[in-house]
């Protein structure tokens, strides 16, 4: 009998090793905050301003380009932390992250983002773009567009 159960012991340790060895690229973690742009009291607010003439902002994206190659990944705005396989292809990666509403992409007039920020993609190495924050208009938007609209 210990004998039996030490066999299947290492048939799922052999087995946990090989899937997590299949690494093909590099991966990206992060962290995000959103925070108003000028003329509100708050320091950051939520995915859902609950503010009047906005709406939740529901995904946070990354989008990456190597060479020719192009990907993204997306978190509910919610997670305030993302991480992405290991698929990003080596070499040099331009990476930028953008909000996006329930409604499809958000009107790049209703928020500023970081510039975009080139990394070397190491196999197997996570880069991490670290704290990120992304300015939205949640103000006035009953004479400009606001996040989500």
């Amino acid at each position: 009998m210990l004998v039996g159960q030490m066999w299947w012991k290492c048939v799922a340790v052999c087995l946990c090793v090989n899937a997590c060895a299949d690494v093909t690229g590099g991966a990206v973690e992060l962290t995000w905050k959103l925070r108003p742009a000028s003329g509100s009291k708050d320091i950051f607010v939520d995915c859902d301003a609950m503010i009047a003439g906005t709406n939740p902002v529901t995904q946070i994206r990354l989008d990456w380009q190597v060479g020719a190659e192009t990907g993204f990944a997306a978190w509910r705005c919610t997670d305030y932390h993302g991480i992405t396989s290991f698929d990003l292809p080596k070499g040099t990666a331009l990476l930028s992250v953008r909000p996006i509403c329930e409604s499809g992409e958000a009107l790049t007039s209703t928020y500023i983002a970081p510039a975009p920020e080139q990394r070397s993609v190491i196999v197997g190495n996570t880069i991490s773009l670290g704290a990120v924050e992304l300015i939205v208009q949640v103000t006035r938007c009953d004479v400009q567009p606001c996040i989500c609209q």
